[in-house]
């Protein structure tokens, strides 16, 4: 991987965490809307995505190559290669992004064959198969966010279908042209990420901001500078942020009680649990736990 260029577990997400399924699904808009239609470029270590763009007019950079899409398409991006996306206001899409350490061998097998982004590019019209493919994503949404018996096994077979619809059209008929250095190359500080790594580690613990600073060899005002510049927050406010989440997944996974959620979130005490929990994501917990069941 090119030094410089950020690595997410879901983009924006350095402080991601493990998630319950091996998949994400979400619409496109969904992400991008939140970064002004722009996703700089970045890479997954572990994860492989294929996006559906059911709009045109989207312009992409996966590893030296770039394209502007003129009709709906499918665009596959193997772990570690670099990519970014620049979207317009009417985007209509959904990104699948799949865990590689806890997919089966033969879809991990399957999905090298998209190493190369040249070949991992699939239009619209000149796709076979792309309808059914459109088709299976459509199911996969509908079962992704319900909860019922076999669930799991559905969105098993649903991933393996599209990859084998995939690896059976691919081809390269479209040859995006190279891009230049400029047009990848991010600049990031690796610092941003050790912080990021040791949050993850250490957020259910009560530690300062003084605290993560040492354990970088950073002063506490060089390590909120950094944050503020390339995470776009001050450090605690991205401890509580994580803490945040880490109830999210609690509240919708488990029954457990609140008192417990907090404790396991790193707060201390479940009433400032309640209220932090409702001011960053603007219902309290039990509330997002109700809206969740309905």
């Amino acid at each position: 991987m090119q030094r410089g260029i950020p690595n997410y577990e879901l983009y924006g997400e350095l402080l991601a965490g493990q998630a319950p399924d091996p998949i994400h699904l979400e619409p496109i808009r969904e992400r991008s809307s939140k970064h002004d239609w722009t996703i700089n470029v970045h890479a997954h270590r572990r994860l492989a995505q294929i996006f559906l763009f059911r709009t045109s007019g989207v312009y992409f950079n996966v590893g030296e190559v770039r394209h502007l899409t003129s009709e709906p398409a499918l665009l596959v991006v193997y772990p570690g290669i670099p990519h970014g996306f620049r979207f317009t206001e009417d985007v209509v899409g959904d990104v699948l992004s799949i865990q590689t350490d806890r997919m089966p061998s033969v879809l991990l097998d399957r999905l090298a064959r998209f190493a190369n982004p040249t070949g991992a590019f699939f239009s619209g019209p000149e796709t076979q198969c792309f309808e059914d493919i459109v088709i299976l994503f459509d199911q996969l949404r509908k079962i992704y966010h319900r909860w019922e018996n076999q669930r799991a096994a559905i969105i098993a077979t649903l991933v393996d279908l599209i990859t084998l619809y995939l690896a059976g059209q691919q081809c390269d008929s479209v040859s995006p042209t190279r891009a230049k250095p400029g047009d990848i190359i991010v600049r990031q500080d690796s610092r941003a990420q050790t912080f990021c790594e040791l949050l993850e580690e250490n957020f259910r613990d009560h530690w300062t901001v003084s605290d993560y600073a040492c354990r970088m060899g950073l002063s506490a005002s060089h390590l909120t500078r950094i944050c503020r510049e390339l995470l776009h927050a001050p450090p605690n406010a991205l401890v509580r942020q994580r803490r945040i989440l880490e109830a999210k997944r609690l509240l919708e996974y488990t029954s457990l009680p609140l008192s417990e959620i907090a404790h396991r979130s790193g707060f201390r005490d479940t009433a400032f649990f309640s209220r932090t929990f409702k001011s960053f994501v603007g219902v309290a917990p039990n509330a997002y736990r109700s809206s969740l069941d309905r």
